[in-house]
């Protein structure tokens, strides 16, 4: 059986990941909403149902989880040239 400790590295890993999806969720709801000025219920889901594939209650609890982050976006009006470079694996066209 595992110790405390080994259990909280095991769980690690999964949080990190789970804090990188978060984050790049949110670019993704900038880069929606604010670059291509979509609505806000159509980015939801087109978040939901194309590129993660999660449920719309996971994408508000990641928004929320990086509410701070998103300001920081729409406060610099980030570029479509610095979220490619922050997350390379998307489509920033």
């Amino acid at each position: 059986m595992p110790t405390s400790a080994e259990a909280r590295r095991v769980f690690s890993p999964r949080r990190e990941r789970l804090r990188k999806r978060n984050r790049v969720v949110a670019a993704r709801y900038y880069y929606w909403t604010e670059l291509h000025r979509r609505r806000e219920d159509d980015v939801r889901r087109l978040l939901c149902d194309n590129e993660f594939f999660v449920e719309e209650r996971t994408v508000a609890n990641a928004l929320a989880d990086q509410n701070a982050y998103l300001g920081e976006l729409i406060r610099s009006r980030a570029s479509r040239g610095e979220l490619r470079r922050l997350y390379p694996g998307f489509d920033w066209r």
